[in-house]
C-alpha cells in the first residue's frame, strides 16, 4: 500500500488509480502530461465508485435501508457496528478519494486554472468540494491546506473539519464568481461523464452543494448559516443563481466486467451472488404504512409481497427460514445510474432552508416539488400522497423538518445513497429512534408497538446500544503521517461514537 502521506505530497507528480475502464495509468504508451479534459473522467469516476459501492453500502445498512441476508455473511459487519481503523470500508475509500479522485483532480485544477480555463476550473472545484464535504462528515479532520504540496510537505498538517467546511464554501464560491464567457465546452463534451460539459449544469450542482454546507452546518454556527442562506434564497427568487433541474448523475454503464454500476460491480458481479442484500423491515414497514409505490421501484416482489429483514437478523439459521424465499432484495442493474445529488435532494434542501427562514409558503412549494421529483425518478405512482399521507404540515417547526428529511431518507434509498441518509439523521435526529428496539425480535415481523419510521438498533451491535455517527480515522493516515500522532491513541468504538465538527 502506498503510504498516503507521500500520495498526499507527491500526486501533483505522478498519476493515480481509479476504476478500470477509466485508468489511464494502465496504459504505459499513455503520457505523463496529459490533456486536462482527459484527467476529468477520472477524477468523477473515482468519487463515484466510492459514493455508490463503499459509502452507499455501509450507509444503506446505516440507514436501515437495507439489510444482511441470513443464509450469507458479507455485510455482517456493517450490521454490528464493529469498524475498527484497519477496515476496508473505512480504509479504502479514504485512500481511494485521496489517491484517486482529488489527486487527479488536484492535477486537473492546477492545469486550468494556470490556462484561466474558468468554466474547467468551476467543475474541478465542484468535484472538490463533494469529496472533501464527505471526507469531513465521515472522518472529521482530514489533510487540505498541506494536501497535494509536493516533496516539501510529505506529512500534511490535519485541517479541522471546520477549517476544510470553510475552504471548500470558499473555493466554490471564488468559482463561481469566475467569468466563464470564453469556456469552450468542446472538448469535454465526451470527457465529463456527469455533465457532459454543460456548464451551466455544473454551476447548478456548485449552487445545490454550496447550500447543503449551509444545512449541515446549520446548528453548529446558525449565525453564519443563516445569513448566507438569506443571500442565497434571494438570489435564487432573483434569478441570479440557480440549482439543480435535473439529477447530477452519471450513466454510461455497460452491462459487462468492469463496465457496469459499482455497487452492481462490487456486490454482484464480483461477489457471484445476488443474496447479500435484502431490504430492510423499517424501510419497507414505512412504505406501506403509507401506500408508497416508491416501494416497488426501490425491492423486488418475493412470493407475491415485499417483506424486510430486521437489522441485525442474519444469525436466524436457514432451517427457520431462507431469506431469499420470503423477504425482497434491492434493486440493483448493472446499467443504473449513480446519483451524486438528486433534483429532489436539491428541492428538499430548498425547502429546508425556506423553513429555516421562516418561508412556509416557499418551503412547501420546494416540498412538493422535491416529493414528486422522486416518485418521477423513480417511475412510481404518486397519486394523492401529497394531500393524504405525506402532505406538508401545518403544525410545528420540527413536525415540518420532519416531513422534509423523512422524504430524504426514502430518496436517497434508491441507487444505494444511504450515506446521505445517515449524515442527515445524524444532523438532524430524523428517522428518529425506536423506543421499542427491545421489543423487536430478529426475522422479519415488527411488534403492533413499533413506530413506523423509527431505526432500530441493531440486534447484534457492539457500541452498547448507540448507533454510530462516524468512522473511525483511517490506518493509512494514522500510520503514515506524523500530524496524525494524536488520533493514533484514541479507540476506534470511541470515534465511531464521536460527533464531527458540525454535530456537536
Amino acid at each position: 500500500m502506498k503510504k498516503l502521506a507521500i500520495i498526499l505530497g507527491f500526486t501533483v507528480l505522478i498519476f493515480s488509480s481509479c476504476e478500470k475502464f477509466l485508468d489511464i495509468n494502465e496504459n504505459p504508451n499513455f503520457p505523463k502530461d496529459v490533456s486536462d479534459e482527459l484527467l476529468l473522467p477520472a477524477a468523477i469516476a473515482s468519487v463515484t465508485n466510492v459514493h455508490s459501492a463503499e459509502f452507499g453500502l455501509l450507509g444503506s445498512f446505516w440507514a436501515q435501508h437495507w439489510a444482511q441476508n441470513n443464509t450469507s455473511s458479507q455485510y455482517k459487519i456493517y450490521e454490528t457496528y464493529a469498524l475498527s481503523s484497519n477496515t476496508n470500508i473505512v480504509d479504502r475509500p479514504y485512500r481511494e478519494l485521496f489517491e484517486g479522485s482529488l489527486s487527479d483532480n488536484e492535477i486537473f485544477l492546477r492545469k486550468v486554472e494556470a490556462n484561466q480555463n474558468w468554466g474547467a476550473y468551476l467543475m474541478g472545484a465542484v468535484i472538490k468540494a463533494y469529496d472533501y464535504q464527505y471526507l469531513v462528515d465521515l472522518y472529521d479532520n482530514v489533510p487540505y491546506n498541506e494536501a497535494f504540496l509536493g516533496l516539501e510537505k510529505l506529512n500534511p498538517v490535519i485541517n479541522s473539519g471546520e477549517e476544510v467546511y470553510d475552504s471548500i464554501y470558499t473555493l466554490l464560491n471564488r468559482a463561481l464568481d469566475k467569468d466563464v464567457s470564453s469556456y469552450n465546452q468542446l472538448p469535454y463534451e465526451k470527457n465529463d461523464i456527469l455533465f457532459q460539459g454543460e456548464i451551466e449544469d455544473w454551476a447548478r450542482f456548485a449552487n445545490s452543494l454550496k447550500l447543503r454546507i449551509l444545512l449541515r452546518q446549520y446548528d453548529a454556527r446558525q449565525s453564519f448559516a443563516s445569513s448566507e442562506i438569506s443571500s442565497f434564497l434571494t438570489d435564487l427568487e432573483t434569478g441570479n443563481i440557480a440549482v439543480l433541474d435535473k439529477d447530477a448523475s452519471v450513466s454510461n454503464y455497460e452491462d459487462s466486467d468492469s463496465k457496469s454500476n459499482p455497487l452492481y460491480e462490487t456486490d454482484q458481479r464480483q461477489l457471484n451472488t445476488t443474496n447479500n442484500l435484502k431490504a430492510n423491515a423499517v424501510l419497507v414497514n414505512y412504505l406501506k404504512t403509507n401506500n408508497d409505490d416508491r416501494i416497488n421501484s426501490l425491492f423486488t416482489v418475493v412470493a407475491n409481497d415485499i417483506l424486510g429483514m430486521v437489522t441485525g437478523s442474519f444469525n436466524i439459521p436457514s432451517a427457520v427460514f431462507e431469506a431469499p424465499d420470503i423477504i425482497s432484495s434491492p434493486i440493483i442493474t448493472p446499467t443504473m445510474p449513480v446519483h451524486l445529488m438528486t433534483k429532489a435532494e436539491s428541492d428538499l434542501l430548498i425547502a429546508e432552508a425556506y423553513l429555516r427562514q421562516g418561508n412556509d409558503v416557499k418551503a412547501k412549494e420546494y416540498y412538493e416539488s422535491g416529493v414528486t421529483a422522486s416518485f418521477e425518478r423513480m417511475g412510481a405512482e404518486i397519486g394523492t400522497a401529497l394531500t393524504n399521507e405525506y402532505a406538508y404540515p401545518t403544525t410545528t417547526f420540527e413536525a415540518k423538518l420532519k416531513a422534509i428529511i423523512m422524504q430524504k431518507w426514502i430518496d436517497a434509498a434508491d441507487g444505494g445513497r444511504g450515506m446521505e441518509a445517515h449524515i442527515e439523521r445524524m444532523r438532524t435526529g430524523y428517522p428518529e429512534e425506536s423506543e421499542v428496539s427491545d421489543e423487536v425480535v430478529p426475522g422479519y415481523e415488527l411488534p403492533d408497538s413499533y413506530v413506523p419510521g423509527t431505526v432500530i438498533y441493531s440486534k447484534k451491535g457492539t457500541t452498547g446500544g448507540t448507533f454510530p455517527r462516524r468512522m473511525p480515522y483511517p490506518d493509512s493516515e494514522l500510520n503514515f503521517n506524523s500530524n496524525a500522532a494524536e488520533y493514533k491513541s484514541l479507540i476506534d468504538s470511541d470515534v465511531m461514537l464521536s460527533r464531527v465538527w458540525w454535530n456537536k
